[in-house]
């Protein structure tokens, strides 16, 4: 551009009219007494004038650079200006653009303030946005003199140099961070120019670094305090644009000058008024992600000199508790956070890469940041020492091994749970850091839960490596703590205690130190673990939290129960004295059954009793699950022991007259005598056994006839009919009736999910299961409770029926005013459903819980049936096999109980029965089933679903369209239904994938029959983002077998291809990602068997348009909807040209586009299932006018940036080396005028 100074013709009086009225605006509008009506008439006045002005620019310079008007007037000029070039550049002349260029550097030139001027950075931010939009327009190619022009600013002082800096910086965010460049080709020409020019900018950086850190310290001395607040500005604001280099610039230019930038950024860590600056930087650098060549010279970092900058900086501000001073250290933690992962990464990966010869100094400094008193600075380093211990190299070098017993030492008191601050704490203390990073106790509930679980990950990743280390630790800890509890018997009940926290943590060590045990080959002598263990046999206490702390640690330890049992051997007393002591585990464990509190009268106590013995019903599971050989030889003891308990009748609440289980623990036990069971090898025993348990509730299921006949008489048999009174009396007949149905129904549920047969086939031949072989010639086993339960599921049925039937207009009608609401959702789902973390939580802690309300209680009980009903049956399948979907009529009875009323029961109801149900039932199908049990049911389902989803996602787009549903709304009615709908959708989804392309049945049901603890868990219920595998799934899955059989079912499969192409459109990401994987194969698998038609064609075709229309500004969903539109359109335009008529509807498409595309598709084979990537381009581009537009992007202005003549390398191209800083490279896209005034940009004043 040519130098020109001249007005573009405009009068200065025109101008200055016109400044002076928009300053009188914008002043209007930014005062706070202004009316509502008055500001928006100034700001749309200001608006209008931006748009439709030809004198944008030139009143913009005039109130930018008129320093009679305040700082707001002048930053609207500013913004004039801006909005000039980026929306209006490619209209204005040349004149025009020289003249606002002229005046920009002008401008820079004078600069807008001092550097240190922290209140003008507004300002110097516009001005440097003004520069980096022209040098988007017009640089390389058209803006020669850029580099020289900003060689003179920088020459002028600090403040010039701050906003050439600041140009820098916003320059490489919008090229190469964000790249928020709209034309491609002319980012591209920038990120090609600043690469050919780095060496030099580099150095340039350098240079700026050294000279304003020395003329800062110099003038401090001097105490020349402003002149220093302008160097320290500099300095800040070159590390601060480095920043945005260093993330992705080449290593070479990183480390020239041997590493010199290094050198400063670690020596500036020990600088106050630099070191988060420099910290920040040099984390961008660390945590570089590359190739081996691209990480290796970062290992420079480890040297000697280095590291000691490192360790100093973080010595010096542990005794520092400011809050820069905390954020600094968060920043440095990142830094070695980076630097580990780099050592990790090439540590023994060749003979070149070894342990850095001062790597302790980096491990004092990781050890000293851990005992920090703030935890999240102690829990980020944790982190980083998790990273050391898994490396298989590093875990294992001497030197770690050194560190474990210091690391463990420094680890062990943090897990001690810490109570949120409720008096003002004192200065650097662990409770002064909590008050000062938490806002309230629910958030660091949540914070120190995390922590916990990394802290005690370092113990588990240390037994690894050195166990006898780790467990001597727990060993000493526990006998500590074993000592003082025989000497000074604690009587407190409180979860708050000091001294139970202790123990709470003690246990959670152990727990996890001894987890790993077996894992390891080195492993604790069994004498000195039987020794531990008998010792918690020996304290004798009636304090129900320590007698659970007690159990805990028993559970720990029974580990080398297990050891000692393998060594057994006659002469082997080790062995011999763990055989000993196994019963008397069990004797503890039993009479934690019926313990009695210290004080009987108190409601706190009680708690912690019935704590107590759920905790031991529940210990007597996971041995029982985990050890079943140990505790086979005793089986009969355990049994007799458990016979006794259950003898005394279960009451619905125990009382301190009434001691005895309640309900829950009584099936609890049940199931652990269960799991041993099932190591019988012995069908004909088992069966026996688990007939002995069902038989007590064969007639009570045979009883509840009469009230399973219709709603009205259910509800008048569990009290619905009448008002909630809180009862005192336990035998209360509705109160009873309602412990009968959830005891009969647990102990079914229990058989059902606890009894199976052996997992080796030759066991189980031996014993009598296998029953046949399937036609691939495998075992066909039956499971010993079978004919017991089968007996029992047409009750089963009638009560699902039932609890369907409530919902009826009728049964709505009879219930009791009080109980009108009680088919709403309970709290603790709809949480679950939002996704509101629950707040971890103490399970012996009493204060937790309120006593529940009559309401509270029927509801509860509702939940239950409801939830152990649909557990039952989606159990029944895995569990029971062949012999269930044998039985004649199963389907019937499935869709006249299990599916009634599917039309009137709310969303979710009707989750469990897709999710917990259907999903596991249709999965363990065996093929032979198919058309007898599983046709029917989808026959039955599908419709009521496609139209049931259809009607929901209507009503839901119906509230966003009338803003009922909107981004503010969190907790309305309307917005659970809207969660409700989605997750109901998806998990649909997941059962149709399953039925027509197979797939795992993922967490919710995977080994069903090995769960450790019964308690109705809630499943998972939302569904991870689409994969990379999934996208491969796309286009390589075929339908199953099953899937086949649904797809040539014309009614099935009209529904099941209706509900895909819904999906594909309807407002959710995740269901049309799941539709796409889905509907690819749907649709090869109906166009290779002829089962298309013209309507379904054009309906699929569409359908994808519409996916388009609704999601296509994803990416994500966007290309999987391009690979279908590609996959539809070859499939089905040879067959059905009519699909080209649907493209030509396309608004605004080019009909030579579309016959392009359609010669493509007709000339370009097939290849299997793969989709050429030109078909996607073109159809992407047919399309692009259909994708929708982020909220974001609706109303933005187009910025249309035109591209610049391509730019001509230079021939003779060589390379520069990396360690060199100077020197410029005979490829460098300047020409020689602009690349010989490269020296003097990066030359600034000496002052």
């Amino acid at each position: 551009m040519a130098q020109q100074g001249v007005g573009v013709g405009v009068g200065v009086g025109v101008t200055e009219a016109l400044g002076a009225e928009l300053a009188k605006a914008v002043d209007l509008i930014l005062h706070p007494g202004t009316l509502q009506q008055a500001r928006l008439e100034a700001h749309m006045a200001c608006e209008r004038f931006k748009d439709e002005s030809p004198l944008c620019a030139q009143v913009g310079l005039y109130l930018a650079s008129s320093v009679q008007y305040n700082q707001q007037v002048r930053h609207f000029g500013l913004q004039l200006i801006e909005y000039t070039i980026k929306f209006k550049w490619n209209c204005i002349t040349h004149e025009e653009k020289v003249y606002i260029k002229d005046n920009a550097i002008k401008m820079l030139n004078i600069g807008v303030g001092a550097a240190e001027d922290r209140s003008l950075l507004h300002l110097k931010d516009a001005l440097s946005r003004i520069i980096v939009e022209m040098i988007k327009r017009e640089w390389p190619q058209q803006w020669l003199d850029l580099l020289p022009e900003l060689s003179q600013a920088c020459q002028k002082g600090e403040a010039q140099t701050e906003l050439v800096l600041m140009v820098f910086l916003r320059l490489v965010e919008d090229v190469a961070l964000l790249q928020t460049i709209e034309s491609n080709q002319r980012r591209k020409d920038m990120y090609q120019a600043l690469n050919n020019n780095m060496n030099d900018i580099f150095e340039f950086f350098l240079r700026l670094v050294e000279q304003h850190v020395n003329a800062f310290r110099e003038t401090t001395r001097l105490g020349h305090f402003q002149k220093a607040n302008a160097h320290g500005r500099v300095v800040e604001m070159v590390l601060l644009t480095l920043s945005g280099f260093v993330e992705w610039v080449s290593i070479q230019h990183i480390m020239c000058s041997n590493g010199k930038l290094l050198h400063y950024l670690c020596i500036l860590l020990n600088d106050k008024s630099f070191q988060c600056n420099a910290a920040e930087c040099l984390s961008m650098i660390t945590n570089r992600k590359g190739q081996t060549k691209e990480r290796k010279p970062l290992l420079q970092l480890y040297s000697e000199d280095l590291l000691r900058y490192i360790y100093t900086a973080a010595s010096q501000e542990l005794n520092s508790h400011s809050l820069e001073q905390h954020q600094f250290l968060k920043k440095l933690l990142q830094v070695l956070n980076g630097m580990v992962q780099q050592l990790v990464a090439l540590w023994g990966k060749d003979d070149a890469t070894q342990r850095p010869a001062q790597l302790e100094i980096m491990f004092e400094c990781l050890l000293l940041l851990l005992q920090h008193a703030s935890l999240t600075i102690a829990h980020n380093a944790a982190l980083i020492w998790q990273l050391l211990l898994k490396h298989d190299v590093c875990s294992k070098d001497y030197l770690m091994l050194n560190y474990i017993p210091k690391l463990i030492h420094t680890i062990a008191p943090r897990i001690v749970k810490l109570p949120y601050p409720v008096n003002q704490p004192i200065l650097g203390s662990t409770d002064y850091y909590i008050h000062m990073e938490y806002d309230s106790e629910e958030e660091f509930a949540v914070y120190f839960f995390r922590c916990r679980t990394d802290f005690l990950e370092i113990f588990r990743l240390s037994t690894l490596v050195q166990p006898l280390i780790t467990y001597s630790y727990c060993e000493q800890w526990l006998q500590s703590r074993l000592r003082h509890a025989q000497t000074h018997p604690e009587c407190s009940c409180s979860v708050q205690d000091p001294i139970y926290l202790e123990w709470d943590a003690l246990v959670c060590v152990l727990d996890g130190v001894l987890s790993r045990i077996l894992l390891v080959p080195e492993r604790p002598a069994v004498a000195s673990g039987l020794r531990l263990l008998e010792d918690c046999l020996k304290l004798e206490t009636n304090n129900p939290l320590i007698y659970s702390i007690l159990l805990s640690c028993i559970s720990a330890l029974f580990v080398f129960l297990s050891m000692s049992s393998c060594q057994l051997t006659p002469n082997n007393c080790v062995a011999m004295s763990g055989v000993a002591l196994l019963p008397r585990v069990l004797d503890k464990i039993f009479r934690a059954l019926v313990l009695k509190p210290p004080n009987e009268l108190e409601k706190v106590q009680l708690k912690s009793a019935k704590n107590l013995r759920r905790h031991a019903a529940s210990l007597l599971v996971k041995l029982a699950h985990k050890y079943p050989l140990l505790l086979l030889p005793v089986f009969e003891q355990i049994n007799n022991h458990v016979e006794l308990l259950l003898k005394e009748p279960a009451t619905p609440t125990p009382s301190p007259a009434h001691p005895q289980l309640d309900r829950l623990m009584r099936t609890t036990l049940q199931e652990a005598l269960i799991l041993i069971s099932n190591h019988f090898c012995d069908f004909e025993r088992q069966t026996l056994f688990i007939e002995h348990i069902v038989e007590q509730k064969r007639t009570e299921w045979l009883n509840f006839g009469e009230a399973f006949k219709s709603p009205l008489d259910f509800m008048r048999y569990v009290g619905l009919d009448k008002e909630p009174v809180y009862v005192l009396d336990t035998m209360d007949a509705t109160i009873v009736n309602r412990s009968r149905i959830l005891d009969a129904l647990h102990v079914v549920l229990g058989v059902v999910k606890r009894c199976t047969w052996p997992d080796d086939p030759d066991r189980a031949q031996r014993g009598g299961f296998v029953i046949g072989c399937t036609d691939l010639g495998n075992p066909i086993c039956r499971n010993p409770a079978t004919k017991h339960v089968v007996p029992l599921l047409s009750h089963i049925l009638s009560l699902m029926r039932v609890l369907n039937e409530l919902f009826r207009p009728e049964a709505l009608a009879a219930l009791s005013e009080g109980y009108r609401q009680i088919h709403g959702m309970l709290e603790h789902e709809k949480k679950l459903l939002m996704a509101i973390c629950a707040i971890p939580a103490d399970p012996l802690d009493t204060t937790i819980k309120s006593e529940p309300t009559a309401f509270e209680k029927m509801q509860t009980f509702m939940s239950l049936v409801t939830e152990g009903c649909y557990h039952l049956m989606g159990s029944a399948g895995p569990s029971l096999g062949r012999d269930l979907y044998q039985l004649l009529g199963l389907s019937d009875a499935i869709i006249s109980n299990i599916f009634s009323c599917l039309d009137i029961i709310p969303d979710y109801r009707l989750r469990p029965i897709i999710r917990v149900f259907f999903k596991p039932f249709v999965y363990s199908c065996p093929p032979t089933f198919y058309e007898t049990v599983l046709l029917p049911l989808f026959a039955h389902l599908t419709p009521l679903m496609c139209e049931r989803l259809s009607r929901r996602w209507l009503y839901i787009s119906s509230l966003y369209e009338s803003g009922q549903l909107s981004g503010d709304a969190t907790d309305t009615q309307e917005v659970l239904e809207d969660q409700l709908n989605r997750t109901l959708t998806r998990e649909y989804l997941d059962v149709l994938k399953i039925a027509l392309v197979g797939g795992q049945i993922g967490a919710d049901h995977a080994n069903s029959t090995n769960v450790v603890a019964m308690e109705n868990e809630e499943h998972s219920m939302d569904s991870a983002p689409q994969s990379r595998a999934a996208q491969t799934a796309l286009l390589s899955d075929i339908i199953s077998d099953l899937g086949g059989k649904l797809l040539r079912h014309s009614l099935i499969s009209n529904y099941i291809l209706m509900t895909l192409l819904k999906s594909l459109a309807w407002n959710d990401g995740i269901c049309s990602m799941k539709a796409v994987n889905i509907a690819a194969p749907v649709m090869r698998f109906l166009a290779s068997e002829q089962l298309m038609d013209e309507n379904k064609a054009v309906s699929a075709f569409t359908a994808v348009l519409q996916g388009m229309q609704v999601h296509g500004q994803h990416e994500a969903n966007q290309s999987g909807l391009i690979t279908l539109g590609v996959q539809f359109y070859e499939l089905l335009r040879p067959k059905f040209p009519i699909l080209s008529e649907v493209l030509q509807h396309i608004p605004s498409v080019n009909a030579a586009d579309v016959q392009k595309f359609d010669e493509k598709i007709s000339v370009a084979p097939v290849k299997g299932n793969k989709v050429d990537r030109a078909k996607k381009d073109m159809f992407k581009k047919l399309t692009q006018q259909l994708v929708g537009r982020s909220v974001n992007q609706l109303f933005r202005h187009e910025v249309q940036i035109a591209n610049l003549p391509p730019m001509q390398p230079k021939p003779g191209k060589s390379s520069t080396g990396s360690g060199s800083g100077t020197g410029s490279s005979s490829s460098d896209i300047m020409d020689n005028n602009q690349n010989a005034n490269l020296s003097n940009l990066f030359r600034t004043h000496e002052k």
